[in-house]
């Protein structure tokens, strides 16, 4: 009777490590298609903020209309466009490169908790970390304030305000 018990018992536990790990895998492979933003990077540097604009825009309508659970399409989005800027930046001084991509690193982040966020119906949250992302994106957009491409202008624009949202990570 013991060997069957330990039979039954070793039985139950591979059953379990099976279950167990579909729904890890599952999840895992649920997570990266979420993540999955298929986004067309244009050429230029003017072509990416349109469409970063158009994004925040989407966002801003997202929030508004209460569909958080849309956001984080739009949040990838926008972190992977500021992501090619430098790339598609090559008449920018070495330094204002080393600036974007480092902001984009905050991008990266707020990209992150705007996901989060949506994902838990956080509206407050949703509504606070877009704030966030809008300051990063206008600190890094007056990177291109000299060249063709020019700076919106916002009370929240300016490395002051950037200070303050990194403050806040």
């Amino acid at each position: 009777m013991t060997r069957i018990s330990t039979i039954i018992a070793t039985l139950r536990s591979l059953a379990m490590g099976f279950i167990l790990s579909g729904a890890l895998i599952f999840h895992v492979s649920a997570r990266a298609a979420e993540n999955d933003t298929s986004v067309t990077v244009p050429d230029t540097p003017a072509a990416i903020w349109q469409s970063v604009d158009k994004e925040t825009e989407e966002m801003a309508k997202a929030i508004q209309a209460g569909t958080l659970t849309d956001l984080h399409h739009h949040a990838f989005a926008i972190r992977d466009l500021v992501a090619a800027l430098p790339a598609h930046s090559p008449s920018l001084p070495a330094d204002k490169l080393a600036k974007i991509t480092s902001d984009s690193k905050f991008v990266a982040t707020l990209a992150e908790r705007l996901d989060a966020a949506g994902d838990s119906r956080d509206k407050v949250a949703s509504e606070s970390n877009f704030e966030k992302l809008k300051t990063v994106l206008n600190s890094i957009r007056a990177n291109y304030s000299d060249s063709s491409q020019p700076a919106k202008h916002s009370e929240n624009s300016g490395s002051d305000s950037l200070t303050a949202v990194a403050e806040g990570f």
